[in-house]
């Protein structure tokens, strides 16, 4: 119990300076999001994921909708028409001697990702952004660093550090609730990859990507098994996803789960093909 409480009194501690840093010293980059507040006020999303289960469903009814995709979801063979107005990327997490797959990836997405699609990108990648030069004028910066399990409500607002992002779909709920759309809706977003952690070909319908594939991923995921760390990474997973929802709640926003199965019930859940017949 006093071990807990110490833990408690540290993390909060962590999240007061990193609060009260972002009031004294605004980051400049992170300002530039400002311009995103409520500009979707009251309409509707689609977030994507890359659970197995979004090949079950056409996406090509999607045309004309606005979508939010994230990481490799690039690779889609329906990307084009689906045309995603947003796209979100996970923090650099690899050791230096990787950055060559995250080059590659990077490439890979410039090439499919329409020409119009606004990226957001975590502040460790913009050495490797702008010593590459890729996705000219429509790069916008995040900042995580805000432990989730001492809060009360969720952190969005994007010209300060939000939570952190033990998966993209947090933070493609940040981005979302901070633009204020009304109804966000779910696909793919299965979560259940901590029933196939021993099959790694049924996490994602692509099966792996440059930055899933190398040896710095396979070592981290035996030794999530092998520790039991596993488990505290999908609970804060999960303590983030409630804090989100609870922050629609307030914002007078719902998100709501589409996908077809998996493990997402924290969402209410409606069919995909009621919403988009």
């Amino acid at each position: 119990m006093i071990k807990t409480r110490v833990k408690q009194i540290i993390r909060n501690r962590h999240n007061l300076r990193i609060m009260i840093k972002d009031r004294l010293y605004p980051d400049p980059l992170l300002k530039r999001n400002a311009k995103f507040k409520n500009i979707h006020k009251g309409q509707r999303c689609f977030i994507l994921g890359s659970g197995p289960s979004i090949v079950n469903q056409d996406l090509k009814k999607l045309q004309g909708e606005i979508v939010i995709t994230q990481n490799n979801f690039h690779v889609h063979q329906d990307i084009s028409i689906i045309n995603p107005r947003y796209h979100c990327v996970v923090p650099f997490f690899h050791s230096a001697e990787f950055t060559g797959d995250w080059i590659n990836w990077f490439r890979s997405m410039e090439e499919r990702l329409p020409r119009d699609c606004q990226m957001f990108f975590h502040l460790n990648t913009r050495e490797i952004l702008e010593e590459n030069n890729f996705f000219r004028d429509r790069i916008n910066y995040l900042e995580v660093g805000i432990n989730p399990m001492t809060l009360e409500r969720a952190q969005v607002d994007l010209t300060k550090k939000i939570m952190s992002v033990p998966t993209a779909l947090v933070q493609c709920l940040t981005v979302a609730l901070y633009m204020g759309f009304g109804k966000i809706y779910l696909l793919g977003c299965d979560m259940d990859q901590i029933c196939n952690l021993n099959k790694r070909e049924n996490l994602r319908f692509y099966g792996d990507s440059y930055i899933t594939n190398n040896d710095y991923e396979l070592k981290n995921d035996d030794e999530h098994l092998a520790t039991g760390t596993i488990w505290y990474h999908f609970w804060t997973m999960w303590v983030e996803f409630i804090l989100l929802r609870k922050e629609a709640e307030l914002n007078k926003s719902e998100i709501i789960n589409l996908t077809d199965g998996g493990i997402l019930n924290c969402y209410k859940r409606q069919s995909y093909d009621e919403i988009v017949p």
